[in-house]
């Protein structure tokens, strides 16, 4: 291969060896090596042949013998290989020099090589070989070289491969997070670094060391040492998780995994590989405490929470299943179908599924299906629990929003009505910030003469015609921001510069925040104001006519002289302006003559025609003259109001016709009471035989029948329902139940009398049954309730139209008695089966939607419905809690001042009650007061605040005087007991009787007059006074209200609230004020909140005032406090 040290040439080949043709490896030697026997020539070439490496010859740095193994390795043949040069083997010159620098230095000196070279194939591709060379000769290089190459590039690799191994598994050891150790004979033979750290030691400390020391007892090491050694003879590997002990004593949570070196020689060891697990111990605590809480979480969240896989229910709370019906782990694998009331809205739901997996959230609003088949607005909330990977499921969220979505609707339906109002307001209404016209409605733009949205943004200047003005409107707006109403008429002015007189009206959007702005209500009062010119003119003329007449000429209002002329006095015998303010009656010669005139006078007042009498009428020394009156009523409708009287003196007419008068009557009268004494003969005579036919009828007939309408009763009713819904059962047809209660009847009822109270309940029952078909019911279950049974209708929707009907025929007005009466009806319709299967669910929900009609509005009907039902449990659960409450002493009681127009002092205090409700906050007396009438629980609530008012009135102390006044309803004031009451409750608080006031509303005493009249005289004798609330709402007789022991008469609020702006309003305080004044009683008026209603009434003459102008009600104590 590289001889360079050999000069000689390759022998010729020997007499008796394979010649160049032989296949076989052919042995030439020099001649020197002749005389060897033939049988060592076969063994060498046999040797050569056989050798698993290849073995060559060189001489004169050619190839002369070879080996096949050297000739293959190289990928040449034997035959082909001799001859050819060295370098051929060598992948370049390069390397063949570099082999020659290093060989032939060597094998000069008679030494072997042995080196690692690459060399080269015939192909080209290069290997790994280790060469041994030697000179054959040491003496005569010149006989060439034996070389000896072996293949070793895989066994280089495999080495290569076990040295990078073995690197690896160093750095492993050495370097991975858990612990390694080799064990022999229960010592450390050896361990990583990490092994040592773990146990607290510094390097090469534990080598050598017994196992026992790690660990954290002696009982724990022998049985670890025993079923270690049981494990790993068998060959498999021993795995344990226990506390281990480090170095300082401390303990640590290891996991050990351990294998025999040899399982077939245990003597061998073992190797351990040790893993510290406290932080990992310590994190699953941490995770089961999570797991935990998200479970309490899950058990007490006020929304619903599912996991959704493959749209069913895998994990939900409780809160879920509530909402949707289930019973507990009904909801677990419930399919998510079953939620949605259509296929449309479950395949709705499915394409939402794509906006999870995108990894975003998913949110809406749906109608969902509860399990019992009702329905709930709910909001969803979604979310992928792994965005991409449905498998591993979503999260939803549901939240019952069906209060929010009806409180929302509320909303929108406020600013819709608001808007109509805005829009179909009389009055012109602006919404003002900075002096600016933020809103305003189509009036307000026509009453300045503007187009519409022409004022927006518009400042205020342009409704003001002159700067001054304008400025001086700056100063209304510091009391507005305060809460108060600004109240007033100004001259304003249109765009096109014309001038008129307007009223405005203005207060805060919220009280202390400007930023909310104003609201103002604009009315146009010129039309008045021009009005109250001309009457002023027209006044004036009446005057020039009054004090000129040959006749004499009076106003009367309410049976009392307003005004009259002089001519009027001179004739009666009075001074000039001393009839004012006397009774009418006192002219007349006696009171039946006065009661027997006003019966004659008034149905043609009525009529709107005039009146004329003669009769005999009384002077003021008492002498009497016969008198002409012409009378007529100012306004027909309101004759009570206020009529003209014309008086002339016909004495002398009259004498004249006297005696021819006297004869005839006394004529007239005896044969009238002859006709009369016949006449009621005969009619007594035709009553007993009527009589006697009918009693053995009406005996049968009341058993089953009301006996003033003669309607069937409750006990008929039951009957007649059963039998109608059997029938419908059968037929497989429809009955309706409809409960019905007229609106108003108890204050008719009231005010009128109980006889007018029956005349319209019958007149009622006969106007429902002309409504009703043959087979149809109608029944009277009580006081001014009524039930109407349909049986075999085809749908429910039939009743709507019989109570349409219904509706319109009793809302026609009912003439009783001279007065016309209007009553309407509120109606609740439930329907067999839908609403119930028997006569009692039937009736008692037809009655749940008759009491949702009337808070509807009243006259109209409303069928049947389970929120319904809801309303009743509620007003069911407010009359329980108003129960307790009475109980209980919750009610508290308030005080307002009643304060003296002279001298501006308070002079009395009205108790007023309150209800703290403990969750719903202070509840306001009308939204109790009536409840706790109908339940009878008023009598009780009564006693409460008149003990507490007495109580309250002497702390205060007898030598300060200050009265208090506690309103009585109508049942405690019918209450036969009621005196022993007063006087025992004076008794034991010990207030004087004269510091008491007694308030009865106007259509209280007017029910029962003659034991009102019984009862206020026995209140009277205690020593209390005596005013009547609310005067002006009821029908008062004058004949009565004279009679009535009463101190005082109290405006009702109703009348001050516009006394601005309505004449009619004005006027009747005037009469009321003249009217009480004229009986000698004290006048409060009510609800004055405005410096303009103050100016009125003192301008009127009242007495007294109540209202927030002069003090809002305040607690016992805060009202107390001044005083004591």
């Amino acid at each position: 291969m590289n001889d360079r040290a050999s000069d000689s040439t390759p022998p010729r080949t020997a007499p008796g060896s394979p010649d160049e043709s032989s296949p076989g490896m052919r042995l030439d030697l020099h001649g020197g090596y002749a005389g060897r026997t033939r049988y060592t020539l076969l063994e060498y070439e046999a040797v050569l042949a056989n050798a698993s490496i290849g073995i060559a010859f060189t001489r004169d740095r050619k190839f002369f013998l070879c080996n096949p193994q050297f000739a293959e390795m190289f990928g040449w043949t034997s035959n082909e290989l001799i001859g050819q040069p060295g370098e051929i083997v060598y992948p370049g010159q390069d390397s063949y020099d570099a082999m020659a620098a290093i060989a032939v230095p060597r094998l000069t000196a008679g030494k072997q090589l042995d080196i690692e070279w690459e060399m080269r194939r015939r192909d080209g591709s290069t290997f790994l070989a280790r060469i041994i060379a030697r000179s054959i000769n040491a003496a005569a290089p010149q006989q060439g070289t034996i070389w000896i190459a072996e293949d070793i590039t895989d066994r280089k690799r495999a080495a290569s491969e076990l040295n990078r191994v073995l690197r690896e598994q160093e750095a492993i050891f050495e370097s991975v997070s858990m612990g390694i150790a080799f064990i022999k004979d229960r010592r450390i033979a050896r361990c990583n670094r990490r092994y040592e750290e773990m146990y607290g030691y510094l390097p090469g400390e534990l080598a050598g060391q017994p196992t026992l020391q790690i660990y954290a007892d002696n009982d724990e090491y022998r049985d670890a040492a025993t079923r270690a050694y049981e494990v790993l003879r068998t060959g498999k590997t021993y795995e344990q998780v226990a506390q281990r002990r480090r170095k300082d004593g401390s303990v640590i949570w290891a996991r050990s995994t351990a294998r025999a070196i040899d399982p077939a020689d245990p003597a061998q060891g073992s190797v351990w590989v040790i893993e510290d697990i406290t932080e990992q111990r310590r994190a699953d605590q941490e995770i089961q405490r999570l797991v935990l809480e998200q479970q309490a979480l899950l058990n007490n969240a006020a929304v619903g929470i599912t996991i959704v896989r493959e749209r069913k229910v895998t994990r939900c709370n409780r809160r879920f299943e509530e909402l949707f019906g289930l019973r507990p782990g009904e909801g677990l694998s419930s399919d998510t179908r079953d939620m949605y009331f259509t296929e449309e809205d479950f395949e709705r739901g499915a394409r939402s599924y794509a906006e999870l997996d995108a990894g975003r959230v998913h949110a809406r609003e749906q109608w969902l299906r509860r399990a019992d088949g009702s329905g709930f607005w709910c909001r969803l909330t979604g979310r992928a629990v792994e965005p991409g990977q449905s498998d591993k499921g979503y999260v939803w969220v549901f939240e019952d929003v069906s209060e929010r979505r009806r409180a929302d609707e509320a909303v929108q339906r406020l600013v819709r009505e608001q808007n109509a109002l805005l829009e179909n307001a009389m009055i012109g209404i602006a919404f003002l910030k900075d002096r600016r016209i933020l809103r305003c409605n189509r009036r307000f733009e026509e009453i300045f003469g503007y187009a519409q949205g022409e004022l927006l943004n518009q400042s205020t200047r342009v409704l003001y015609g002159r700067q001054s003005e304008f400025d001086s409107g700056d100063a209304l707006y510091a009391p507005i921001w305060q809460g108060e109403t600004h109240q007033a008429e100004w001259r304003m002015v249109r765009k096109d510069g014309s001038e008129f007189w307007c009223y405005m009206s203005g207060r805060a959007v919220q009280n202390g925040d400007q930023a909310q702005g104003s609201v103002w209500l604009f009315e146009d009062v010129t039309a008045d104001k021009q009005a109250s010119d001309r009457i002023r003119q027209l006044a004036a003329e009446q005057e020039l006519i009054l004090k000129n007449a040959t006749v004499g000429i009076s106003f009367i209002r309410k049976r009392v002289y307003q005004r009259c002329n002089p001519r009027m006095e001179e004739m009666f015998g009075y001074q000039l302006g001393e009839l004012l303010g006397r009774a009418a009656a006192m002219l007349y010669p006696d009171e039946a003559t006065g009661e027997a005139m006003r019966a004659a006078f008034l149905p043609q007042f009525a009529a709107g025609n005039a009146y004329t009498a003669e009769l005999p009428v009384k002077r003021k020394d008492g002498s009497q003259f016969w008198c002409k009156l012409v009378g007529r009523a100012i306004d027909p409708a309101r004759p009570e109001d206020g009529a003209i009287w014309i008086y002339d003196d016909i004495t002398a007419e009259r004498q004249a016709r006297e005696a021819l008068e006297r004869s005839r009557s006394e004529l007239e009268r005896a044969v009238a009471e002859r006709t009369a004494e016949l006449q009621s003969a005969n009619a007594r005579l035709e009553a007993e035989i009527a009589e006697r036919k009918s009693a053995e009828h009406r005996a049968q007939h009341l058993a089953d029948h009301d006996a003033l309408t003669g309607l069937p009763n409750r006990r008929l009713l039951e009957d007649r329902l059963t039998q109608a819904l059997a029938l419908s059962y059968r037929n497989r047809k429809q009955t309706a139940v409809m409960f019905i209660d007229l609106d108003r009847f108890k204050t008719i009822n009231d005010s009128l009398g109980h006889a007018v109270g029956d005349l319209l309940l019958k007149e009622v029952a006969a106007r429902l049954v002309k409504q009703l078909r043959e087979g149809d019911t109608v029944c009277r279950v009580g006081g001014d309730e009524f039930v109407v049974v349909l049986p075999e209708i085809k749908m429910g929707a039939d009743s709507a139209h019989v109570a349409q009907k219904i509706i319109e025929t009793l809302s026609l007005p009912i003439v009783l008695e001279g007065r016309e009466l209007t009553v309407t009806p509120s109606i609740g319709i439930s329907v067999f089966p839908d609403d119930g299967r028997d006569a009692e669910a039937l009736i008692r929900n037809s009655d749940a939607a008759m009491y949702h009609a009337k808070g509807m509005g009243r006259s109209n009907y409303q069928f049947f419905t389970e929120q319904m039902n809801l309303a009743a449990s509620k007003r069911l659960a407010l009359e329980n809690d108003l129960r307790r409450a009475v109980q209980k002493g919750e009610l508290t009681v308030h005080y307002q001042q009643i304060t003296e127009l002279k001298t501006g002092c308070v002079v009395m205090h009205e108790a007023l009650v309150r209800w703290p409700h403990a969750s719903k906050g202070v509840i306001p007396p009308a939204d109790f007061i009536q409840m706790a009438e109908d339940t009878g629980l008023i009598l009780k609530l009564g006693e409460t605040v008149l003990r507490q008012a007495c109580v309250w009135a002497a702390r205060i102390g007898v030598d300060k005087r200050m009265p208090v006044a506690v309103n009585l309803s109508a049942r405690q004031f019918n209450d036969p007991h009621l005196p022993e009451l007063i006087e025992r409750v004076l008794k034991e608080s010990g207030l004087p009787a004269d510091m008491l006031e007694l308030e009865i509303t106007e259509s209280t005493v007017m029910q029962q007059t003659d034991a009102t009249l019984a009862v206020m005289q026995r209140l009277r004798e205690l020593g209390v006074s005596l005013a009547i609330d609310d005067f002006g709402t009821g029908y008062s007789s004058l004949a009565y209200l004279k009679r009535f022991p009463v101190d005082k008469l109290k405006i009702d609020k109703t009348f001050i609230d516009d006394l601005h702006r309505d004449s009619d309003d004005r006027t009747i305080v005037t009469v009321i004020i003249g009217l009480a004044h004229a009986l000698g009683l004290k006048v409060v008026a009510e609800g004055v909140e405005t410096e303009a209603q103050l100016e009125f009434l003192q301008r009127v003459g009242c007495d007294q005032i109540q209202g927030y102008l002069s003090g809002r009600p305040a607690d016992a104590d805060s009202a107390a406090a001044e005083y004591l």
